[in-house]
């Protein structure tokens, strides 16, 4: 979710700093009528060489209460520039936050319940799948079975997500019965024995559909993959116990027109999240033109193609709305090689897309679609969720899931605002 920021820094007023030593005060007000749980805030730290230190450890705290916070670093220069923690506020309602800034490494033992995993693996013979920050290759080449999990992944304690280091650059889906951290051990390929203990496991087969909110190419009237790539790369720009963000990047992309761009694809998961961010970004353009291109994403019809008794019951149904709602319900397959090993899941898609980059509503035999352009900023932004009805804590039918996403449309159209001082 998008966080408004307006930041006031008073840096010499008296108390506010010493030599390795800040105070900030953060006031997160939320103007929408209903309340938010597990919202995000996120913080820019000020520049070292402003307060003459460099921030090596933070504490937070709400009422004297201490908060679950990170440091990240967001730019990869190694060192920190935003403060991130979670709240729960009512609403219209305004919260305080005092943020203590240190230049000294924290000496006590403050361990955060981690509610986040994320990776980005080697497959190798001694299956030890070594952690990577960075995978980088010409287009050309074809390592999506080097990388272990086939691709960059991200969990929260609701459910978890992969993004595959191939053409296709699918978004694929982890549903959990509970509400716990599950892929260092079932690494999206579960077990039967972890199954029958009530682990989750892959709950989407995309296809040659769009799945739950890839985001495509539109060439010729269809989603195309993205084939013509000079290198495609995934990182993991930041992670820690309440936040991940990742990255997966095209450079050298061409389009039927031959036109050639960069593209950067960011995407953020926050602990008791269930819904992804989706931040899109060009780079290299065409100059002298607006870049006016056309993409797409959207979700796909699951179990469509599917028969009555896979279905078990759950008819394939959803909807494309001009609003920037669209979702979907159904149940089929989660891989078509392993239909002994996996059962069918029933599960709900869906993706909000401000109304600003649609262009077009498409549907066809596979998928709901909107057709998008970038604004003036060469960017688009929007937002993907899932629910599996395996969960526990979760949505069952179409009617629940269907109903709730309104609300979910008006939570992450309405950020909190944070000032700082």
């Amino acid at each position: 979710m998008k966080t408004k920021v307006t930041v006031f820094l008073m840096l010499l007023t008296c108390g506010a700093a010493s030599a390795q030593n800040l105070t900030m005060q953060v006031t997160v007000t939320n103007d929408w009528k209903e309340d938010k749980v597990n919202e995000p805030v996120a913080v820019k730290l000020p520049e070292p060489k402003k307060v003459g230190f460099e921030v090596k450890s933070v504490a937070v705290k709400c009422k004297g209460k201490e908060v679950p916070c990170q440091l990240d670093d967001m730019d990869g220069n190694l060192r920190p520039d935003e403060v991130f923690f979670l709240t729960d506020i009512k609403g219209k309602d305004t919260k305080t936050f005092e943020v203590k800034l240190s230049g000294k490494e924290e000496k006590k033992n403050k361990s955060v319940e981690p509610r986040i995993y994320t990776a980005l693996q080697l497959r190798d013979k001694q299956d030890r799948h070594p952690d990577l920050l960075r995978v980088e290759a010409p287009g050309t080449s074809n390592i999506f079975n080097d990388i272990y999990m086939h691709g960059i992944t991200l969990e929260s304690d609701v459910v978890g997500y992969r993004i595959y280091f191939d053409a296709r650059q699918n978004i694929d889906l982890y549903g959990k019965q509970h509400r716990r951290i599950e892929l260092p051990l079932t690494q999206f390929y579960t077990s039967e024995e972890q199954l029958k203990e009530g682990y989750g496991v892959d709950v989407l087969w995309a296809g040659n559909a769009i799945g739950c909110g890839s985001f495509k190419d539109w060439e010729k009237g269809k989603p195309k993959d993205w084939t013509s790539v000079a290198v495609r790369g995934q990182r993991i720009v930041t992670t820690g116990a309440l936040r991940t963000v990742v990255e997966v990047y095209d450079l050298g992309v061409k389009g039927e027109d031959d036109e050639c761009y960069d593209m950067h694809q960011y995407y953020t998961l926050y602990a008791g999240h269930r819904d992804l961010k989706v931040d899109v970004l060009f780079t290299q353009t065409p100059e002298g033109k607006p870049f006016d291109k056309r993409f797409c994403t959207g979700v796909q019809k699951v179990g469509a193609m599917a028969d009555e008794a896979t279905r078990k019951g759950h008819k394939s149904q959803g909807f494309v709305k001009k609003d920037g709602l669209a979702a979907s319900w159904g149940c089929d397959y989660p891989d078509m090689g392993k239909k002994q090993q996996w059962a069918p899941e029933p599960v709900g898609l869906a993706v909000y897309v401000p109304k600003d980059y649609i262009r077009d509503t498409k549907e066809d035999d596979l998928n709901y679609l909107y057709l998008l352009t970038a604004d003036k900023s060469d960017a688009i932004h929007y937002y993907v969720s899932f629910c599996a009805d395996k969960e526990d804590e979760g949505y069952h039918a179409a009617k629940e899931w269907f109903a709730s996403l309104g609300d979910w449309k008006d939570q992450v159209s309405h950020p909190v605002e944070v000032k700082v001082k």
